[in-house]
C-alpha cells in the first residue's frame, strides 16, 4: 500500500499529530546536543590542584588551598572553595551539598523536558491514531463496505501516527535516563573528590 511512498510522503499521512511529534523529535534531539556539548566540555577536577590542596591542608595552610581553589575554575575546585569559606566540620559538609546541588542545577536544565516528551509522545501518537481510525469508519459509512480498501487504507495511514509516537519516544526516554544517570554519577564524583580535599578539617573539627 506504501510501496511507492518515500519518507515523508509516509509521514504526511500520519496526520496533524505528526507535526506535534515533529516538534517534539526536534526539541528532544536539540536539549541531547546541548547536553552532549556541555559534558564534552566539562572539567571535573585537576589531580594536580587537589594534590596541592590536599598538601596545603595536611601542613594547615588553609590560606594557600583557598588561593589554590580560587585560581582553578574546575567543578571540584568551586565547590572546594565554598567549603573553605567555613570553619565547623557540619558547615562545611552543608556548603559542600549546596554548591553542589547550584552547580548540578546548570546540568539539570531542560532535561525535564526530554523526560515529559517520552512520556506523552506515545499517547500523542495514539490521539492521531484514534483520529485515523475514526476517520476510516466515517468513510466506511459513507461509501459501504462495497471498497474495503478505502477503511483499510485510513486504518494503515492511522496506525503510521503510533509508530511516529514510539520513535519519539524511544530514544527521548533512553537520552532522559542516560543524562540522568550521568548527572547523578557527576554530583557523586564532585562530593567524593571534595570530601577527600576538606576531611582533615570536617573531621579534625570534631
Amino acid at each position: 500500500m506504501f510501496e511507492s511512498l518515500n519518507f515523508l510522503q509516509l509521514i504526511s499521512k500520519g496526520g496533524y499529530t505528526i507535526v506535534v511529534l515533529i516538534i517534539c523529535s526536534i526539541i528532544s534531539v536539540s536539549i541531547a546536543i546541548e547536553k552532549f556539548l556541555i559534558f564534552a566540555k566539562l572539567k571535573i577536577s585537576s589531580q594536580k590542584e587537589i594534590d596541592k590542596m590536599k598538601e596545603a591542608i595536611n601542613a594547615g595552610d588553609i590560606a594557600k588551598a583557598k588561593e589554590i581553589s580560587e585560581d582553578s575554575n574546575t567543578l571540584v575546585s568551586v565547590v572546594i572553595k565554598e567549603g573553605l569559606k567555613n570553619t565547623k566540620g557540619v558547615a562545611i559538609k552543608e556548603a559542600i551539598s549546596r554548591k553542589i546541588a547550584q552547580q548540578i542545577l546548570k546540568f539539570e536544565k531542560h532535561l525535564s523536558a526530554v523526560g515529559t516528551i517520552g512520556a506523552i509522545t506515545p499517547f500523542i501518537g495514539l490521539l492521531g491514531t484514534v483520529i485515523g481510525i475514526m476517520k476510516a469508519f466515517h468513510d466506511l459509512g459513507k461509501y459501504g463496505v462495497g471498497n474495503p480498501s478505502i477503511v483499510s487504507a485510513g486504518i494503515a495511514e492511522a496506525l503510521i501516527a503510533t509508530a511516529a509516537g514510539l520513535f519519539v519516544a524511544i530514544p527521548s526516554v533512553i537520552l532522559y535516563n542516560y543524562f540522568s544517570k550521568r548527572i547523578n554519577n557527576l554530583a557523586n564524583e564532585i562530593e567524593h573528590l571534595a570530601m577527600e580535599v576538606l576531611n582533615p578539617i570536617i573531621y579534625g573539627d570534631k
